[in-house]
């Protein structure tokens, strides 16, 4: 058939694998697993001095023992480089906001969880979309975490809300989508059918636990800081950068910073450790309930 293209990897052994599509510019794109490496004998283990350069710097490793089932994180700060995000009040850009919070969490888990914590960005630059979701794949992570804040023309919008990926109907989560993929409200809605059976093989229900793990602990932990903390619950959105994670993912939304008094609190390195410590808190709530599930 002239009309069809069929492609033939050839490989020495069989290999997991996942194939996934994306728009602008419309691709196909296959993800393959690697064989995993055995273990040296613990003899001739060096330890390492440095960790690996790139946008998907390891945080740290911590020595003290490891006490938690969750492995590795990979932080994911929402922007960077030519792609600001949302501007606040007093000209302030989401893409610094979320990764100077990125850091602090990353720091509490490394030191208080002793978990390695990956970002896919330290910096200030662009990262795709596509390749942040890679990066949590490459590195074999447990969770996916993209952090972000909301934007919105109403000033008065205020509260943090959380998501994972699955289809949606709701206008104002599609529009989010929208925003956070820098495409069309039009091809969130193209995209519904392709991502439609996608969903059914990730870990769906897990993220949907993280979700409300993370949520609440912001809701709850953050509350003596501001006024009122606005709970605008855990939603469903087809956001691409959680497209293709092969482990529990979310998109969190922490604060609006087009509010003038949630804006002004998240510019504030004391108040970007609250919330630090409340996405913490949220992971090891996150942690402890499926430890749990793994004892019934």
């Amino acid at each position: 058939n002239q009309d069809t293209v069929r492609v033939v990897l050839d490989m020495a052994s069989p290999r997991e694998y996942s194939a996934f599509l994306l728009p602008e510019p419309f691709r196909v794109v296959v993800d393959i697993l690697g064989s995993t490496a055995a273990a040296p004998p613990i003899s001739t283990v060096k330890a390492k001095t440095a960790n690996p350069a790139g946008p998907a710097a390891v945080a740290g490793k911590n020595s003290k023992p490891q006490t938690t089932g969750i492995r590795k994180i990979v932080l994911d700060p929402g922007h960077g480089g030519k792609d600001p995000g949302a501007m606040g009040v007093g000209g302030v850009a989401e893409k610094d906001i979320v990764l100077s919070v990125a850091k602090k969490l990353a720091d509490k888990l490394r030191k208080d969880m002793g978990i390695e914590v990956v970002l896919t960005r330290t910096d200030d630059r662009f990262i795709p979309l596509e390749d942040r979701t890679a990066v949590a794949n490459a590195q074999d992570a447990d969770l996916f975490i993209s952090l972000h804040m909301n934007a919105s023309p109403n000033g008065d919008a205020r509260g943090v809300e959380t998501y994972y990926l699955d289809n949606t109907t709701d206008e104002a989560s599609i529009r989010l989508a929208a925003r956070e993929n820098a495409t069309s409200r039009k091809h969130v809605s193209d995209l519904q059918f392709i991502l439609s059976d996608m969903t059914q093989n990730m870990k769906l229900e897990d993220s949907v636990t993280l979700a409300h793990r993370l949520q609440g602990a912001l809701v709850g932990t953050t509350g003596t800081h501001l006024r009122e903390i606005r709970d605008l619950g855990v939603k469903k959105a087809l956001f691409y950068v959680l497209v293709g994670a092969r482990m529990p993912s979310v998109l969190v939304e922490m604060f609006f910073i087009t509010n003038r008094d949630e804006a002004r609190a998240m510019g504030q390195s004391k108040f970007q450790d609250s919330v630090a410590d409340a996405l913490y808190d949220g992971i090891q709530q996150y942690n402890h309930s499926m430890l749990a599930a793994k004892t019934l």
